[in-house]
């Protein structure tokens, strides 16, 4: 366990909001950050997770994939208007992905056209990258890669700042990857989502063992900005989001207590109609995000 302040903007005055799993989550007084803390796991605690066991078991299961079958065609649907989103910044046509897991984006993206490098720690994802997708991943840490500044012109990282123990000094180092002008695109869950709101403490994010910050769309625009990236924007409508992937009362750790049951009866009986409403206000359970290398 380690003792730190918040690492958005350094102030040591935690408010705490939840206690789930004998571990604080707190809100920092000064910036509005949510993180996990201040007494928290170390960066090798929270990382020892990501085991074979969980690849299989958990990470490929929610993607929809069973007996290592792969649907391309849907993974491009999935990622169809993310990709069309970066065609703009395409010069030199070079995309890497931080924690690119199985590699499902980059395949998406390799067959958009873009040459695609992928960097991913855990071992099973590395081996089932190439044994089914075709795609030779680099199994390191972005910090330990010997990569060239300026040799990309997209860097994009999906659900992993949320479990980053320094995510502002990351994307510091993640933005001189960048050629000038460049696109970051990231995503990680809204702490301000309307499930999370609905659902308390019971919202299946909130695992300060798991995730150590938890971010809303002002807090991740104030995190970029002192990243040193700018034109930040967010898209609210990313991927056609359906509505379970908007609001997803299921997820939870205990689906007993009333009021998950009360949001899973709101969303089975008006979810179709509340999906647009809540997306346009910010709502939904995922930021997605583009930001900018300056010129």
């Amino acid at each position: 366990m380690e003792l730190t302040p918040c690492t958005l903007c350094g102030a040591d005055r935690p408010r705490r909001l939840y206690r789930n799993f004998d571990r604080d989550i707190s809100r920092c007084g000064s910036c509005g950050l949510v993180y996990a803390g201040p007494l928290r796991l170390t960066r090798e605690e929270t990382w020892s997770r990501y085991s074979a066991t969980y690849f299989h078991d958990e990470y490929l299961p929610s993607y929809g994939v069973t007996n290592g079958n792969v649907d391309l065609a849907a993974f491009d649907a999935r990622y169809a208007r993310t990709l069309a989103s970066l065609r703009p910044f395409r010069q030199r046509g070079t995309l890497i992905e931080i924690g690119c897991a199985a590699g499902f984006f980059l395949k998406a993206a390799e067959r958009d056209g873009w040459k695609v490098t992928g960097l991913e720690l855990m071992q099973p994802a590395v081996e089932f990258a190439r044994d089914r997708l075709g795609l030779t991943l680099r199994q390191e840490a972005v910090e330990d890669a010997d990569l060239p500044a300026g040799a990309f012109d997209v860097v994009a990282i999906f659900e992993v700042i949320e479990h980053l123990s320094n995510p502002v000094a990351t994307l510091r180092q993640r933005r001189a990857l960048l050629r000038p002008g460049g696109c970051l695109v990231l995503s990680t869950p809204n702490v301000s989502s309307l499930t999370r709101r609905m659902l308390g403490r019971h919202w299946a994010v909130l695992n300060p063992g798991e995730h150590l910050h938890y971010f809303n769309e002002r807090t991740l625009a104030d995190a970029l900005g002192r990243a040193g990236f700018v034109d930040v924007r967010f898209d609210r409508h990313y991927a056609g989001l359906g509505v379970y992937q908007t609001m997803a009362p299921h997820h939870s750790f205990d689906l007993s207590p009333w009021r998950v049951k009360f949001y899973r009866g709101v969303v089975g009986l008006a979810g179709s109609r509340l999906r647009g409403p809540v997306q346009a206000l910010g709502l939904a359970d995922g930021l997605h995000c583009l930001a900018r290398n300056p010129s």
